[in-house]
């Protein structure tokens, strides 16, 4: 057996060298660099800087739309368990129809309503927001074609029964 000698890399054409201190230095700028612009796109589209809390609170819904669930169906569910139901329901009509659709348009309502109690507001749904018990609680939805398949066999089921009986032969 012949050992093989150990294979080269190659570099390509365009390849930069990664041990070179400019190419180093750009890199942590870049990536410095996009750092503060999304937090000044952040910032400029919110107002203000926004918490921690109410970030979190935004990703965690957002994986909750990942899994099926929509945030209105989240709200729903869960803020009747936070402050009743009366109070949930006027709370939901208070932050507006868009704010009830969007989890940042939510925490941005709830937070100038509540101001720094929005955060154990925004906790409390955030923890109740558990998805397994919320998918059981979402019915499953038939699809439209079942329903159809479902009224063509009712509507057979009638025809067949108001037919009047026909005599066999003659007696």
């Amino acid at each position: 057996m012949t050992a093989h000698p150990p294979l080269l890399r190659l570099r390509r054409k365009y390849e930069v060298d990664e041990s070179y201190w400019l190419v180093r230095r750009s890199r942590s700028f870049s990536g410095r660099l996009l750092f503060t612009l999304r937090r000044a796109a952040l910032t400029f589209k919110w107002g203000r800087v926004p918490h921690i809390w109410e970030l979190s609170f935004i990703v965690r819904m957002r994986e909750l739309e990942n899994v099926g669930l929509t945030f209105d169906e989240v709200l729903r569910s869960t803020l009747p368990q936070l402050f009743g139901e009366d109070p949930s329901h006027v709370l939901r009509f208070c932050v507006g129809r868009k704010a009830r659709c969007s989890p940042e348009r939510f925490a941005r309502s709830i937070s100038k309503m509540f101001g720094t109690s929005a955060r154990s507001v925004l906790g409390s749904i955030k923890r109740l927001a558990d998805e397994e018990s919320l998918l059981k609680k979402k019915a499953p939805l038939e699809p439209p074609i079942q329903l159809l398949l479902e009224a063509i066999r009712r509507s057979e089921a009638g025809m067949i029964a108001a037919q009047p009986n026909k005599p066999q032969g003659r007696p």
